[in-house]
């Protein structure tokens, strides 16, 4: 004898919640018989389909492409889809792995540096070659229909894209009176974007750094959000001062890079890399 489950003891023995159950119902996937008392009650033989609905949406379906395959799909047609959705799966698990890599060097001990100086530590080193999408200057935006659409393409990629900041360079002089208009952007490793096949368009320019002073630096700061002036300062003040002390030539445009920033009551937690082109 076909034996029928009310909904919460069906629910139970699949592992899912009553919730579970009429939100799928809402899609036409179940079909419960529906006493006058209001009462749902579910035939034994639904559970199979339960199931498939669980292993869809493990599988990255939505709940909509769920009904689309179990109702409607032919099976001609399901190669062609369990491909689609396999390089999707691909291509976040792509990305997962690039994220795990990237939270690996958050708040962990670093690289080690040749010096330390100032409450950072710094080197002498050529960088990564590095995407950078540049979106506003001086507090302003200044965005236009390729900058919004690969802004929009590169959110999908965060954290592994990171905010920066660009410094214009006057002058040689490691000074901050040799530093003109600050820009901000975001920006990507060439090697991260290129496993990962990330959008470029012609907004998107490669900076390839010659030989730099790289400074890193993690520790609290008070906000500066009414002082824009300052809050470039306290960016630069430390690194320009270390190329001063030792003598190098501002060769270029000074890059930041903000790995993390918290913005917690009157102070940011920052972790932070500022990349300056020197020569002597």
């Amino acid at each position: 004898m076909n034996r029928h489950y009310k909904i919460g003891e069906f629910a139970k023995n699949l592992g899912v919640s009553a919730g579970f159950l009429k939100h799928h119902e809402k899609y036409g996937l179940l079909k419960p018989k529906v006493a006058e008392s209001g009462y749902r009650y579910y035939d034994f033989y639904q559970a199979m389909l339960v199931v498939q609905c669980i292993r869809l949406q493990n599988m990255g379906f939505t709940s909509k492409e769920v009904a689309d395959v179990l109702n409607d799909t032919a099976s001609a047609d399901m190669a062609a889809l369990f491909k689609e959705k396999r390089e999707l799966i691909a291509r976040k698990y792509r990305l997962y792995r690039e994220i795990l890599q990237y939270m690996d060097q958050l708040s962990g001990p670093g690289q080690e540096a040749e010096w330390r100086d100032e409450g950072g530590t710094w080197s002498i080193v050529r960088p990564e070659p590095f995407y950078y999408l540049e979106n506003a200057c001086e507090g302003q935006f200044a965005g236009n229909q390729g900058r919004y659409e690969a802004a929009l393409r590169w959110n999908e990629y965060m954290p592994v894209v990171e905010t920066c900041s660009r410094f214009e360079r006057l002058d040689v002089r490691p000074r901050m009176e040799s530093v003109g208009q600050w820009y901000m952007g975001l920006r990507i490793l060439k090697t991260v974007a290129d496993r990962l096949e990330l959008f470029r368009n012609e907004e998107v320019r490669l900076v390839e750094p010659e030989k730099c002073l790289v400074y890193s630096v993690r520790e609290k700061r008070k906000r500066n959000l009414d002082s824009p002036q300052r809050a470039v300062e306290l960016i630069l003040e430390d690194p320009l001062g270390i190329c001063e002390k030792h003598g190098f030539l501002v060769n270029g445009d000074i890059f930041s890079v903000q790995r993390f920033c918290s913005t917690a009551r009157k102070e940011n937690y920052m972790e932070e890399t500022v990349l300056i082109p020197v020569g002597q």
